[in-house]
């Protein structure tokens, strides 16, 4: 059995080498509880049911500069509605490995895991117990 820094440090590594992983984690955590709120990424053709009940004028005024239709996702951040093609670097620029791995940890119960070598992981690190250093030490 791996100590918790060794799990703890796959784990990270997990989050850092795999953009979709990643970017997964963070909307599963903003479905559970508002985790990404600002900073969401949705597919772009959602943007016409998200919107739906907005008036062209309200919608036109809540478009930031940089906005294009062909990118793959949209975000309504505090600035206005924004797209995006990279949604692993706009989320990597809004939250850190280390701190999503904290909220993972903490609503472990709550999330869906896409990835089960990832979500296996985390269950041993959160049922992991001083006890488990102790059977790695006598091994």
């Amino acid at each position: 059995m791996k100590n918790y820094e060794e799990m703890i440090n796959n784990a990270l590594e997990m989050l850092y080498n795999d953009d979709d992983l990643f970017c997964a984690m963070v909307d599963e955590l903003d479905s559970w509880d508002g985790y990404a709120d600002g900073f969401r990424c949705y597919p772009m053709y959602e943007l016409d049911d998200l919107f739906c009940d907005c008036k062209v004028s309200e919608f036109l005024d809540k478009l930031a500069a940089g906005f294009s239709h062909n990118d793959e996702y949209f975000v309504d951040s505090i600035y206005g509605i924004d797209s995006t093609s990279d949604r692993a670097s706009l989320y990597r620029s809004n939250v850190s490995e280390e701190s999503l791995l904290d909220d993972i940890i903490e609503k472990y119960n709550h999330l869906y895991f896409y990835d089960s070598d990832f979500e296996e992981l985390i269950s041993d690190i959160v049922n992991y117990t001083d006890d488990d250093d102790d059977d790695a030490d006598a091994a």
